[in-house]
């Protein structure tokens, strides 16, 4: 595959876990037939080159998988806000503001405010005019 380039020892540890399953199934068969005195199954009779060609697909499979996870966006790779959005949130909602105070955002220069209203004080935010 195009993805990437991989080594002897990657394609050593690939044909290891490979292999293994199908001996596992072909030394349980073995048990199970000696025991039971059925046939060898099917799948332990396959040709060498039979067996290469299912090693070079499953080969081709995990490397498709792996271009496909790498190319593929993660929850993790979530762009950040922008620090001027940020610092604005931060200002807005800044417990600590008096009558007056003059803040500075992403939008421009506003002064704060509190309204008095029938269900408690609201925070406003005035923009300031320009001389």
């Amino acid at each position: 595959m195009a993805c990437a380039r991989y080594g002897l020892g990657t394609a050593v540890i690939a044909v290891f876990f490979l292999a293994s399953p199908l001996q596992a199934q072909v030394s349980t068969d073995n048990d199970a037939s000696a025991e039971s005195g059925d046939e060898i199954s099917a799948d332990s009779k396959i040709s060498r080159d039979e067996w290469k060609l299912r090693i070079d697909q499953a080969r081709d499979r995990a490397e498709q998988a792996r271009c496909t996870w790498r190319l593929a966006p993660h929850g993790s790779a979530r762009k950040p806000d922008p620090p001027e959005k940020i610092a604005t949130e931060r200002v807005l909602t800044d417990d600590a503001l008096q009558p007056g105070d003059i803040v500075a955002t992403d939008k421009g220069l506003f002064v704060f405010r509190r309204v008095p209203g029938i269900d408690g004080e609201k925070r406003e935010f005035v923009p300031l005019q320009r001389r």
